[in-house]
């Protein structure tokens, strides 16, 4: 698979965070290298492509062939994700999906995946979701999360010969996915060492990998961490000399608070700070030696207003505040942490000029296939491209003078 060098210089501080390799990247991170656009190929039969397409209820799945231009076809699974269908419902071409690698094939794996999950855009466009998974992904070096937060790259989409438009290729938050980081530890005499957790929203948590939950997640019993009342398994926040010792060591704090600023820089308002829900992290056991890590998940919902608040939603004089901000972003400790990330990431890889220069260079790969897809969520390449650029060049100063403004969190 072909890499270029601007790639890998985009790479280079996330993946000197992994054990010593060859120069061009792995396997599994090239096939999402952003300035290339492969072509993903599925062949089924007519009648199952129908069942999916047209299925409402996401869950089920047929067997497919599967690979991209260039390669030799693999047996897959194939099922159709919940997002709204292009151009409509009543003729969905255009839906998102999931491809189940070794679903059929135990062990087969496709450029080190075990699943591949292709986005639809319909709700942010396409465009913009898939520059929200990039700002993550050229935030995970020191200056933000320290190790490679997530990958995400455009493809076009073929089904049946058809064309069914450019698609967003986001990795899979799975078991794969945190083996090819070199984090997962297997069970020990039966006992489980990973845990893998989805966050929706406070009341709804599901448990991807391990159980029935992980020592961090019980003992993070109270705000924001948990919704429990004291009666039924709930606690008592620590005060803010406590909270801080507890919290860094149960929790990656860096990652954490990376992934808040990085939500705030894109103004995700479908987020971990923001909304205190569509995240995914990672525990491990006590004797393991690892602190929590947190990672993104689901960035339809971004790119908002420039003027949007960093320490709280909305604006004006009273500015709500939900208890990730509440209880994280207004301790002293983290506020400063905080501060300090999101400075860092605004003067290095999330600066106006980086920005600006992977979206030239993305323009010239990009631009065509947005243009002659057939079913859009971008409409008029060029004009987004610098529809986003502009927007980059405002939101940035209007976070700075706010941190600025605000360098010590207000009393509680």
């Amino acid at each position: 698979m072909r890499t270029r060098s601007f790639f890998a210089l985009l790479f280079v501080s996330g993946l000197a965070l992994l054990p010593a390799r060859a120069q061009d990247p792995p396997d599994w991170v090239a096939v999402f290298d952003p300035l290339q656009l492969l072509t993903l190929n599925l062949s089924l039969a007519p009648a199952d492509w129908d069942t999916i397409r047209r299925d409402t209820t996401f869950e089920i799945e047929v067997p497919a062939q599967f690979w991209a231009d260039g390669e030799t076809p693999i047996l897959v699974s194939v099922r159709r994700k919940s997002s709204r269908a292009l151009p409509s419902e009543s003729n969905p071409v255009k839906v998102g999906l999931k491809v189940d690698i070794n679903e059929f094939v135990s062990g087969q794996k496709w450029h080190g995946l075990a699943k591949v999950s292709l986005e639809n855009g319909v709700d942010s466009g396409v465009l913009s979701e898939g520059l929200a998974w990039n700002f993550h992904r050229m935030a995970s070096g020191p200056e933000g999360y320290g190790y490679l937060s997530g990958l995400a790259s455009w493809v076009r989409v073929v089904v049946n010969g058809e064309h069914i438009g450019v698609l967003l290729n986001a990795e899979q938050r799975d078991k794969q996915m945190l083996k090819n980081r070199e984090v997962w530890v297997d069970k020990v005499a039966g006992a489980d060492k990973t845990w893998l957790y989805d966050q929706h929203d406070m009341s709804t948590i599901d448990v991807e990998e391990g159980a029935p939950h992980s020592p961090t997640y019980t003992r993070l019993c109270y705000s924001p961490f948990s919704n429990l009342s004291r009666k039924n398994g709930g606690c008592t926040r620590p005060g803010d000399a406590t909270l801080a010792t507890e919290l860094n060591a149960l929790i990656n704090m860096q990652g954490m608070l990376a992934e808040c600023a990085v939500d705030v820089i894109t103004v995700n308002d479908d987020s971990l700070c923001r909304h205190g829900h569509n995240f995914q992290y990672a525990d491990w056991a006590a004797d393991v030696g690892r602190t929590r890590m947190y990672f993104p998940w689901d960035l339809d919902q971004v790119f908002g207003k420039t003027s949007a608040n960093v320490y709280a939603n909305g604006g004006g004089r009273k500015p709500s505040m939900n208890a990730y901000q509440d209880v994280i972003l207004r301790h002293p400790t983290f506020r400063a942490q905080y501060n300090g990330i999101l400075t860092a990431l605004l003067e290095g890889p999330l600066s106006e000029a980086s920005v600006h220069a992977f979206l030239d260079a993305l323009e010239p790969v990009l631009a065509n296939a947005l243009d002659t897809d057939p079913y859009p969520t971008v409409f008029g390449a060029a004009a987004k491209f610098d529809q986003l650029r502009s927007w980059v060049s405002e939101r940035i100063p209007i976070i700075r003078a706010q941190v600025a403004a605000n360098n010590n969190p207000p009393p509680r």
